[in-house]
């Protein structure tokens, strides 16, 4: 931000006309003093006064007309806007049903606090990218930043990936990944295989594609291998789509052993592997994702910068083997014609940071000391956890009231929480008993009352 004494007094005028308008002293129309005389009245330079009117014009309040000067602008102003700004998460419909000025615990939200992102390192990153404009230039290559590319690249192969920089693309978020892969992968009438319950817009991805879903249970060490062999026999996929550390909504992360037998299966009945490994970096200990097991023919590898960075900085990547990787940077030149690469740039930025491990550090301890809190509160209040995960944001709990599903998150809304019914989870969407609570926002008292007060429900 600006703070010279020039900045301070441009900006005292802005708001001084500002007020004006809104007091309606000034009307739509009306002639502006000019530039001259505004800086009698005002007592300040006219290069100042030149500069609050350039500021207001960008923001559309007055309008400049060639050798008349400036005017008001015309119309009726915009109000400013009441509205609850709701998080576009994969529940953002659901969100968007409960009045955002009584909510205090996002218990079931999808993203991490403010205070817990590395906004430090995007600040840094932001000064060194603004110290070279011509970064800005263009459109950029279609599979994204290069440099970017080949971190992404070096990273994966710290966890046994191996991973070429020309078979990644960069992309919009693990989102825009994930679409670009349905739409390479899949056609409308296809058959694919999901965890239930799994991550709500994967399913949504699925079904606006129409595309047959069938669940299988995730269990502790991952997909359950039992049942997709069982339904092998039986049913041809075209996909399995798996949420590798972490798994997001039960907190599980899949062992070796699974994803190396997942690999296999994928060879004998000719089926692709989607992994969305987003929380990757952030378990306490490392996970070798299932991309590890394969030689880049059955795995589409899927992950982003949003749990570790910030979602804000919309950065994700796809690893994709020779059989799907140019459907992809097509599709992806077709709907964008490229990615960012001033955002790419950023978030390299971000990443290469001296202290961004540390910031990586700290963040394992605080989830992992979150998750140990937050379980011994829900227990006591009767919760029943189906997993006890060490690391991570997520729990998958069912509550100890056995009052209908809709009138439990009514409640919850009433006593100031929000709270991710099951249904969004899993395949056949409906009513489940179980929710999802994101650790890093169910340290609040009001969780803990609301849960105590469903003791008393039938």
């Amino acid at each position: 931000m600006n703070s010279s004494p020039r900045a301070r007094r441009r900006d005292r005028l802005v708001a001084h006309v500002q007020g004006r308008i809104a007091s309606q002293s000034l009307r739509p129309g009306d002639r502006l003093p000019s530039v001259r005389q505004l800086s009698q009245a005002e007592a300040v330079s006219p290069a100042t006064v030149a500069a609050a009117y350039e500021a207001l014009t960008a923001l559309g309040v007055i309008t400049a007309r060639r050798g008349s000067g400036y005017y008001v602008a015309g119309g009726t102003p915009f109000a400013t806007s009441t509205a609850v700004s709701v998080p576009a998460d994969a529940l953002w419909e659901r969100r968007a049903e409960a009045p955002g000025s009584q909510i205090r615990v996002d218990a079931g939200g999808g993203w991490l606090p403010t205070a817990w992102q590395y906004l430090d390192g995007i600040s840094a990153a932001l000064r060194q990218v603004a110290r070279r404009p011509s970064h800005a230039e263009g459109y950029g290559s279609p599979n994204g930043y290069e440099a970017l590319r080949m971190h992404f690249a070096r990273q994966l192969l710290t966890r046994g990936v191996a991973a070429d920089p020309a078979r990644i693309v960069l992309t919009q978020g693990a989102s825009q990944a994930l679409d670009l892969v349905v739409r390479a992968l899949l056609q409308t009438g296809d058959t694919v295989v999901v965890e239930d319950p799994t991550y709500p817009p994967t399913l949504e991805l699925l079904r606006a594609r129409g595309i047959r879903l069938i669940g299988i249970p995730r269990l502790a060490d991952g997909p359950d291998v039992v049942s997709l062999v069982r339904l092998l026999k039986r049913r041809r996929i075209r996909a399995l789509f798996t949420n590798t550390t972490l798994q997001n909504p039960t907190g599980t992360s899949t062992s070796s052993d699974v994803g190396h037998n997942l690999v296999q299966l994928a060879d004998q009945y000719d089926f692709t592997i989607v992994e969305d490994d987003i929380f990757g970096e952030l378990a306490r200990v490392e996970v070798t994702p299932v991309a590890a097991h394969d030689d880049g023919s059955r795995v589409l590898h899927v992950s982003s910068i949003s749990k570790t960075v910030s979602p804000a900085l919309r950065v994700g990547y796809v690893l994709a083997g020779s059989a799907h990787l140019a459907s992809i940077i097509r599709l992806k030149t077709l709907s964008a014609l490229a990615s960012s690469e001033l955002a790419e740039r950023i978030a390299l930025g971000a990443l290469t940071q001296p202290h961004y491990r540390r910031h990586l550090a700290a963040l394992r301890r605080r989830l992992a000391d979150s998750q140990s809190r937050v379980q011994t509160t829900l227990l006591a209040q009767g919760v029943e956890l189906a997993h006890r995960p060490d690391s991570g944001m997520f729990l998958w709990g069912r509550l100890p009231s056995r009052a209908a599903v809709g009138k439990l998150w009514q409640d919850a809304v009433d006593a100031g929480v929000l709270l991710a019914p099951g249904e969004s989870f899993r395949t056949d969407g409906r009513a489940s008993p179980w929710w999802r609570f994101n650790v890093a926002h169910c340290e609040d008292g009001a969780l803990a009352r609301f849960l105590a007060s469903t003791h008393a429900q039938p």
